[in-house]
C-alpha cells in the first residue's frame, strides 16, 4: 500500500505501481447497471453504482512490496446487518480526491492530493437526505443508497440550486431543528492523513466531512483497525453550478444492499444457487477481460505453464 500518489505516477516511474499492481481478468456489474455519466445528466449509472472485480493472482496480506510503504490488510464487507448504516453512525472515508471542487480537465490534476486523506461523516436519515435531492432521485436514494450529512453552508447557497426547493427544506429531524438560522459555511476541517491500520485512536464526535472529484469508488469504512468493515461505496454528490464546490448529503451505494450480488460473485463456481443465477444473466453481467495482445503482456492466468518434455 502507498499514502503517496500522483497524476503523473505509473507503472514506469513509481516502484509501489511497477511491483504490485494486478492485472484484472474479470468483472461482474449488476445488471440494472448503465453506465450513462458522460452524457448530459443522465442518472441511470446511480443505480446499483457498484462492481466485483477479479484480478489475477491474490494480494500477498504478510509482507511490503519493494516500493511500497506498508502492508495492506483485508477488511470485510457488510453481509450482516443494516443496523450498520443506523442515522447517527459515525463512519470514514479516505481518497486521493479534490477536497472542495470539480474541475476542468486542464486543471483536475492540479487539485488532486497527493497525500490519501481521510475524513469522518455521519449517517443521516434517507427522508432528510432527499429534501436536498430532486425527486428523481428519490428512488435510487431509497433502494441503493447510504447518505451522509453535508459539510455545512448558508441557506442562500443552498436555495440557489437548481436541484433544491427552498420550501422543501426543513430542519425538524434531531439537531437540526436547532440549527435552522444558524448554518454556517465551513469545509471539511477534519481531513487528516488516513491512520496505519493499527492505529487505536478513536474518532472525535464531530462528523463533517465530505468527498469530491475522483475520490469516487472508494470505502466508507464502519469502525477501526481489525474491526472495520466496508459499508458503502463512494458514489455521489452535489456540485454547485457557479463555484463547482462539491457538497451534500453525501450518496454512497449501500454494500449490504448487494451483498447477495457480491457473495455470489465471489463464489460464483462454488455455490449451485451462484452457479445458476450467474448461467441465468437475469441478475449479472460479467465480462472476461483478456490481456493476451496487450502492450504490458498477458496476466498470469495467460501464461503457457506447459512444460516441455525433454527428447
Amino acid at each position: 500500500g502507498t499514502y503517496k500518489y500522483a497524476d503523473e505516477d505509473d507503472r514506469y516511474n513509481n516502484p509501489c505501481i511497477k511491483n504490485g499492481a494486478k492485472k484484472a481478468i474479470w468483472k461482474c456489474i449488476p445488471k440494472n447497471y448503465v453506465f450513462d455519466g458522460h452524457e448530459n445528466d443522465n442518472i441511470r449509472w446511480m443505480n446499483n453504482d457498484i462492481a466485483v472485480v477479479k484480478i489475477e493472482d491474490g494480494f500477498d496480506f504478510n509482507r511490503r512490496i519493494r516500493g511500497c510503504e506498508f502492508v495492506p490488510k483485508p477488511i470485510c464487507y457488510n453481509n450482516q446487518s443494516q443496523t450498520l448504516e443506523n442515522p447517527g453512525t459515525v463512519v470514514t472515508i479516505s481518497g486521493w480526491g479534490t477536497t472542495s471542487r470539480y474541475n476542468d480537465w486542464i486543471n483536475r490534476r492540479k487539485e488532486n492530493q497527493q497525500n490519501l486523506l481521510e475524513a469522518h461523516v455521519e449517517i443521516i436519515p434517507k427522508n432528510r437526505c432527499k429534501r436536498r435531492w430532486g425527486s428523481r432521485y428519490h428512488n435510487i436514494i431509497d433502494n441503493y443508497m447510504v447518505c451522509t450529512k453535508d459539510i455545512g453552508q448558508t441557506m442562500s447557497e443552498i436555495c440557489n440550486e437548481k436541484y433544491v426547493d427552498c420550501q422543501d427544506i426543513s430542519y425538524s429531524d434531531d439537531e437540526d431543528a436547532r440549527r435552522d438560522l444558524k448554518i454556517i459555511e465551513k469545509v471539511p476541517t477534519n481531513l487528516t492523513l488516513h491512520s496505519a491500520y493499527n492505529d487505536s485512536r478513536r474518532y472525535a464526535s464531530q462528523a463533517d466531512g465530505g468527498f469530491c472529484e475522483n475520490d469516487h469508488g472508494g470505502p466508507l469504512v464502519y469502525g477501526t483497525g481489525v474491526n472495520s468493515v466496508v459499508i458503502g461505496v463512494i458514489s455521489a454528490c452535489l456540485v454547485k453550478e457557479r463555484t463547482n464546490k462539491c457538497y451534500g448529503p453525501f450518496l454512497y451505494t449501500s454494500v449490504y444492499k448487494n451483498r447477495q450480488f457480491i457473495s455470489c460473485a465471489i463464489y460464483k463456481d462454488l455455490e449451485p444457487k451462484c452457479r445458476r443465477q450467474f448461467r441465468s444473466g437475469v441478475t449479472h453481467e460479467e465480462k472476461v477481460l483478456s490481456w493476451k495482445n496487450h502492450p504490458d503482456g498477458p496476466a498470469k492466468n495467460e501464461l503457457d505453464t506447459k512444460s516441455t518434455v525433454p527428447d
